[in-house]
C-alpha cells in the first residue's frame, strides 16, 4: 500500500496583500521546503543550474531556461540536481499574484478565451503548463519584474503588469505554433531520450502531450520537431516499432500471430494483419514461412 503524500498549502497571505498583490524572489532551491500546493497563481522560471521539478505526482528534469505556470492548487516542489549546492545550484524566479490581479491581466486579453481560462480556472480544470525559453527573452523580463518588485519605485505594480502581460503573450505564441526557434543540440539531445523512451515502451499506451512536456515543447511543436527528427509521424514510428518487434518474434518464438499481436500492443488482430502487411508486403504467416521454413 503506497503512502499518501502529505501536502502542504502555502496561504496566499504568507506573501500578497491587498497593497501588494505580486511577489517575487530568487530562490537557490534546496531540499528543506516540502512539496505544496499554494492559494495564488504561480510562474516559475528556471535561472540558472540544474534539477528536478515535482509536480502533481510526475518529476521533470529541469535546466535553465524551463518556464513554468501553475494555476491555484497545484502541488509541486523544486530540487537540486546535487545535495551539495556548490556542485550545482538550481536558481529559481517565483512570481506569485493573487486572483485580483489576475483577473486585471485577464482584462486586457478580453476575447481570448485561452489565455483567460489560464487566468481565472483552477487546478485541475486548467492544467499547469510548460515552455522553454530557447532564446533568453523570458529570462530578461523576469530580470525586469524581479528589480521592480524589490526597488518599488513609483508606478511599479503598473510597470509588473506590462512584464507579465509580455509574458503572457510570449506564451500564447508559442502555444500557437507563431514561436519556433531553431533546434538546438541540447533539444536533439531531449528528444532522443524521448525516442528511447518509446522504444523501451512501445507497448503501453503513450500520450503525446508528455513527450512535449518533457522537452519544453507544446504539443504542436513536438510533433513537428519530432517529424524532422524521425522522418515520420508520432504514430507512424509506434507502428514501425511495433511491426519491427513483431517480425522479431514470428522468427524466434513460436507464439501464435495472435498472440504476438497483443503482445506488441494490438488487440484487433484483423488491424495487425493489415498494418504487418502495408509495412513489410506480406501477412504474418508468410514472413514466418519465409524467415523460418521449418515452421510450415
Amino acid at each position: 500500500m503506497c503512502a499518501k503524500r502529505h501536502i502542504e498549502t502555502t496561504p496566499s497571505n504568507m506573501y500578497l496583500t491587498p497593497d501588494t498583490p505580486i511577489f517575487v524572489n530568487r530562490v537557490s532551491e534546496s531540499f528543506e521546503l516540502a512539496e505544496h500546493d499554494h492559494e495564488f497563481f504561480e510562474i516559475n522560471y528556471v535561472s540558472e543550474g540544474s534539477g528536478f521539478h515535482y509536480i502533481e505526482g510526475l518529476t521533470l528534469p529541469v535546466a535553465k531556461g524551463d518556464l513554468f505556470f501553475l494555476p491555484i492548487g497545484v502541488s509541486h516542489v523544486f530540487r537540486p540536481a546535487s545535495a551539495q549546492p556548490r556542485n550545482n545550484q538550481l536558481i529559481v524566479y517565483n512570481c506569485l499574484f493573487d486572483s485580483t490581479f489576475a483577473s486585471k491581466l485577464a482584462d486586457f486579453f478580453a476575447g481570448d478565451r485561452d489565455i483567460i481560462h489560464l487566468l481565472t480556472a483552477p487546478y485541475p480544470e486548467q492544467a499547469w503548463v510548460h515552455w522553454k525559453d530557447r532564446d533568453g527573452s523570458i529570462q530578461s523580463i523576469i530580470n525586469t519584474l524581479f528589480e521592480e518588485f524589490v526597488r518599488k519605485r513609483p508606478d511599479y505594480l503598473q510597470m509588473m503588469q506590462l512584464e507579465l502581460i509580455r509574458i503572457l503573450m510570449h506564451i500564447r505564441r508559442c502555444e500557437s505554433g507563431d514561436l519556433d526557434p531553431p533546434v538546438s543540440n541540447s533539444t536533439d539531445i531531449e528528444l532522443d531520450h524521448v525516442i528511447d523512451i518509446i522504444r523501451d515502451r512501445v507497448v503501453e499506451p503513450m500520450q503525446i502531450g508528455k513527450f512535449a512536456l518533457m522537452v519544453g515543447l507544446s504539443e504542436r511543436q513536438f510533433r513537428r520537431r519530432f517529424v524532422k527528427r524521425t522522418g515520420m509521424n508520432y504514430t507512424d514510428f509506434v507502428h514501425k516499432l511495433r511491426v519491427e518487434w513483431s517480425c522479431r518474434l514470428l522468427v524466434s518464438t513460436d507464439y501464435t500471430v495472435s498472440s504476438i499481436a497483443q503482445k506488441v500492443g494490438y488487440q484487433d488482430i484483423k488491424f495487425f494483419n493489415l498494418l504487418f502487411k502495408k509495412k513489410t508486403g506480406m501477412t504474418p504467416k508468410q514472413y514466418r514461412s519465409m524467415e523460418n521454413p521449418k515452421s510450415t
